[in-house]
């Protein structure tokens, strides 16, 4: 299985972590997903267009959705900006590209692979001690965190041509990016509102019925907590 990482278009870039051959353990997605994010918050990228972030699902309709929102949507917004600006919009054609490559991988990314390592195991078995530890090929001694952290800041540093002495640069770069992800997603929720909510007198009935347990929940929190008192 690959997991796409980040994309380079548009300051990330979209690499491909390999799994590792079998029977080794394997690092897991959510471990992987986690430390890509961390790695990625604490030395930000210095031309980022959005905070980082790595989300997985198999859910097909659950995909176009996180496509279309955090994807072609602030790529559409931005390329109006540009517009207003006067300048030439480039963002929904980065984001194109990027979908017409990875739809070339769909294939192989959709499909869990297994590729045996038995010669590779008789033969780490056969080496002397001596051996054993100048050519050290055993997967099952790798940091993975620290392994992941390297194979992140490789992306900035030799892939993206980064130097590290821009890094508070970039955390006030991503501070920033990190405000417009909240106004973006209280915009977001606030359209979800008018359309799913304010039009449906059955969603405002859920809505209401939500709000008022919710109040109720509350009303006993406080109740018991003075009592106990």
């Amino acid at each position: 299985m690959w997991v796409p990482l980040f994309t380079k278009a548009c300051g990330r870039c979209f690499d491909l972590l390999p799994r590792v051959p079998q029977p080794v353990t394997l690092v897991s997605l959510s471990f992987a997903e986690h430390h890509v994010t961390t790695t990625f918050k604490r030395n930000p990228l210095e031309q980022a267009m959005r905070t980082p972030n790595v989300n997985l699902t198999s859910n097909y309709l659950m995909n176009q959705y996180w496509i279309i929102v955090s994807q072609k949507t602030p790529a559409f917004l931005y390329d109006l900006c540009l517009r207003l600006a006067g300048q030439k919009p480039r963002m929904m054609r980065i984001v194109n590209r990027l979908h017409k490559n990875m739809t070339l991988l769909e294939y192989f990314a959709n499909r869990s692979w297994v590729w045996r390592s038995d010669n590779l195991s008789t033969l780490l078995a056969k080496l002397s001690p001596e051996d054993a530890k100048i050519f050290n090929f055993d997967i099952h001694q790798l940091n993975w965190p620290e392994y992941i952290e390297n194979y992140c800041m490789g992306t900035k540093m030799y892939l993206l041509n980064e130097d590290m002495s821009g890094l508070p640069a970039a955390r006030n770069h991503l501070k920033k990016l990190r405000n417009i992800r909240y106004v973006y997603n209280t915009v977001l929720i606030v359209v979800i509102w008018r359309i799913f909510i304010a039009r449906s007198q059955m969603a405002r009935n859920v809505w209401y019925f939500v709000v008022s347990l919710c109040y109720k929940f509350l009303s006993y929190f406080r109740a018991s907590s003075t009592i106990r008192r």
